[in-house]
């Protein structure tokens, strides 16, 4: 473990942690290809659902809810996946990870406030353009809520995604350091 037990580390930790750190999923997101591809699975995995729940829910037609099932069904072991090749980075608490960790995970969460921050600045210039074309806020009002649900969305998951896209390759703690 990376953080010390000395600081509080429950049970809980010490099984998120092991889960989060099991190398039998190490091979699958071993080079930075592999970890890209793993994150723009699971950014159009997640758009699928997003987009399968707002048709569902817009459109009341339960033809929906299978799109909805068949995202969940592939969302799940990608974001497993997201979660072992950050190493936890983000769902392990602050009191598990060591310096670094820490200081990589405030990296990502600001780089995520500002990518959100810029997703909602585009949506606030998009209504406001709108508006400001002739058309009314009555008529704004089904894309300003789908804006809304991407937006909640992205603002969730951006962090798992930017921790994904900057993921190192792991050192191989068997090969010897000479010098």
């Amino acid at each position: 473990m990376t953080g010390t037990d000395a600081r509080g580390a429950t049970r809980l930790d010490r099984w998120t942690y092991g889960r989060m750190n099991d190398p039998r999923l190490r091979h699958l997101h071993a080079t930075r290809v592999q970890r890209r591809r793993i994150v723009c699975a699971h950014i159009g995995v997640t758009a699928v659902a997003t987009a399968a729940l707002v048709l569902l829910y817009g459109l009341g037609q339960p033809r929906w809810a299978v799109a909805v099932l068949a995202a969940t069904v592939l969302w799940i072991p990608l974001t497993g996946l997201l979660n072992s090749m950050t190493r936890g980075l983000l769902e392990l608490r602050l009191r598990i990870l060591d310096e670094r960790q820490i200081a990589e995970r405030e990296a990502v969460l600001a780089r995520a406030h500002r990518g959100t921050l810029f997703l909602l600045s585009a949506a606030f210039l998009g209504v406001l353009g709108a508006h400001a074309s002739g058309v009314t806020l009555h008529d704004l009002g089904a894309p300003i809520a789908v804006v809304g649900v991407v937006a909640l969305v992205a603002h969730w998951l951006m962090p798992l995604w930017i921790a994904g896209f900057r993921a190192q390759d792991e050192c191989d703690d068997e090969v010897p350091v000479t010098g």
